[in-house]
């Protein structure tokens, strides 16, 4: 017998970095997935095999199969699966499956989706999975990773769509009149959160006032793009998109390839396109008028030697089964 789930990707529409400070911003799931299966194992013994690294836990002893830094990537996954079994006393040991065709590293919530679909999986395979607490336990988990996590990643990846989120306001399902045909590129440039995010400190630190200029911009943009949602106008979702990409820039957690990839799109016919997550390289995204001009961003970026591939808003979030 196999526990399985999937749960999908995220992109950050509006408000990365502003959103720690109080900001609201605007997420989306998208329809690139992480598939996970888990079945029970020897007692005491969790063996977790993914694209990126494999390994074996037996209390706190870690064992390599496969990977370089396996043990930092897997340790968030353990505990999210040790978890689940502790929920239910259950002493079963777990071999646990990984399979993803989202990119690893880049900002578009690879980590968060892995966790949200582990714990699914393992709490399919003892009884009845509860999607509010399969996403508690990947809040939980993910801040191993990153200590301060708004658990916004997590949450988008479980019950999927588009996601109004803020620090006071929690979250909110947003509806969208229009489809949304978008273009991820890839600039192959990992990136570290952490470091971005303390150079954006860094900066707020260093110029209060100027800062809470682009905190007000940012907020501005957040909210009229909630309006153009509404309303179905995807050319102004465009022109906000721009401008959130230029106070990106003015924050210095944009990067030359990511700026290259941005000009290729727009060049292209994109309607608007920024960077998506923390910055640093990562991924961008290009928003298009239709699927024909969403083929043709994709194959200039493509063609200048990047990885890219169309995307949509996945609704579904977290499927058990």
């Amino acid at each position: 017998m196999k526990g399985k789930a999937s749960a999908p990707a995220k992109i950050i529409l509006f408000g990365e970095h502003f959103v720690v400070y109080g900001n609201p911003a605007i997420l989306a799931s998208i329809n690139r997935r992480i598939s996970v299966s888990a079945k029970k194992g020897k007692k005491g013994k969790v063996t977790i095999k993914s694209d990126i690294a494999s390994g074996e836990f037996e209390g706190s002893t870690f064992k390599l199969i496969e990977g370089v830094n396996a043990r930092n990537a897997l340790d968030p996954l353990y505990f999210a699966a040790k978890q689940a079994l502790d929920a239910r006393k259950q002493k079963t040991g777990l071999e646990i499956t990984i399979k993803s065709d989202i990119p690893y590293g880049v900002g578009l919530g690879s980590s968060a989706a892995a966790l949200v679909a582990t714990i699914a999986a393992v709490e399919s395979l003892l009884g009845r999975p509860d999607k509010k607490k399969i996403c508690e336990g990947a809040i939980e988990a993910e801040r191993i990773i990153h200590k301060n996590s708004s658990g916004a990643d997590c949450f988008v990846s479980t019950f999927g769509g588009l996601i109004h989120y803020s620090r006071g306001g929690g979250f909110k399902k947003v509806d969208s009149k229009t489809k949304l045909p978008l273009v991820i590129g890839d600039t192959g440039i990992k990136h570290n959160t952490g470091e971005l995010v303390s150079s954006v400190r860094k900066l707020k630190e260093a110029n209060q006032m100027v800062f809470a200029g682009l905190m007000s911009q940012a907020k501005d943009i957040c909210n009229q793009a909630l309006v153009a949602l509404g309303s179905g106008n995807i050319e102004q979702l465009g022109v906000l998109m721009n401008e959130s990409q230029l106070l990106l820039n003015r924050l210095g957690v944009s990067h030359e390839k990511a700026d290259d990839l941005i000009d290729v799109a727009k060049s292209s016919g994109a309607l608007g396109a920024k960077m998506t997550g923390a910055g640093g390289g990562g991924a961008i995204i290009a928003l298009a008028a239709s699927k024909e001009d969403s083929e043709r961003i994709a194959s200039d970026i493509k063609a200048e030697g990047f990885a890219a591939f169309e995307v949509e808003i996945d609704p579904i979030g977290l499927v058990i089964g």
